[in-house]
């Protein structure tokens, strides 16, 4: 009788020690959202009233030193009192005031909206029609797509599952405006809505339901965008918005 027992306490045993391991499945986080905008400084700018005047000074009354053609480009080497300080055609610097200039940036030709979208997952594209909804009902124009943008995105989504973090900072690629120069990304005005989500529906409704990210989907200088989504986050879905104004 006690050889039995002692059997089957090893059987026992033995049962135990080989049952299967069940994988430990990570608890899905509350759903975060994050956003960031910066200004860039202008590196040229476009006259837009012919004949503008370039002053010795930033004020209306110094003098003109010379007239500048409409559409033409200047390179800006500062800003004072909100004017741009640029070289003129003979080399000459000056001051020219806001209201004769706009931002100008050279971007490479893009290809057209449809083929754009058509590169895009179906999660980022529906996130992009979402976003562009919200602009139209405000009479905003819809944000065009940046693949190259779209590219950076997709990094930065992966970068945070793949380090475990949600934030701005990367502890790859740094800030998202220093992450967009080093990819080679130009822009006026920059930047960027975070959300981690079990579904796109609900990343956008967590955006819009934020100040923050709302005032970057509704941002009027704001002209193209970059989305990625990645899965397999404690959230579910990884979403990175990249806005830039050109």
């Amino acid at each position: 009788m006690k050889k039995t027992i002692g059997i089957l306490a090893l059987l026992l045993l033995f049962a135990t020690a080989c049952a299967p391991v069940q994988p430990q499945q990570r608890p899905m986080l509350d759903p975060q959202a994050s956003s960031i905008f910066q200004k860039g400084a202008v590196q040229q700018i476009r006259i837009i009233n012919n004949n503008a005047p370039l002053r010795s000074g930033h004020s209306v009354n110094s003098p003109v030193i010379a007239s500048l053609p409409q559409d033409s480009i200047y390179n800006v080497v500062g800003e004072s009192n909100n004017w741009y300080v640029i070289e003129g055609d003979q080399g000459q610097i000056g001051a020219v005031e806001p209201k004769d200039a706009q931002p100008h940036i050279e971007v490479p030709s893009m290809v057209g909206q449809t083929e754009n979208i058509a590169r895009l997952t179906p999660n980022e594209e529906e996130l992009l029609r979402m976003l562009n909804a919200e602009r139209v009902k405000k009479g905003l124009n819809p944000l065009k797509v940046d693949m190259e943008i779209t590219k950076v995105a997709r990094l930065k989504s992966q970068d945070m599952i793949d380090n475990n973090y949600f934030s701005h900072n990367s502890p790859t690629y740094g800030g998202p405006f220093d992450m967009m120069k080093q990819f080679g990304i130009h822009y006026i005005y920059a930047g960027e809505n975070l959300a981690g989500n079990p579904s796109i529906q609900g990343a956008h409704t967590s955006l819009m339901n934020s100040q923050g990210h709302r005032d970057n989907i509704l941002n009027p200088n704001f002209t193209h965008v970059g989305i990625g989504v990645r899965e397999g986050s404690q959230y579910g879905k990884l979403a990175t918005q990249m806005f830039v104004g050109r």
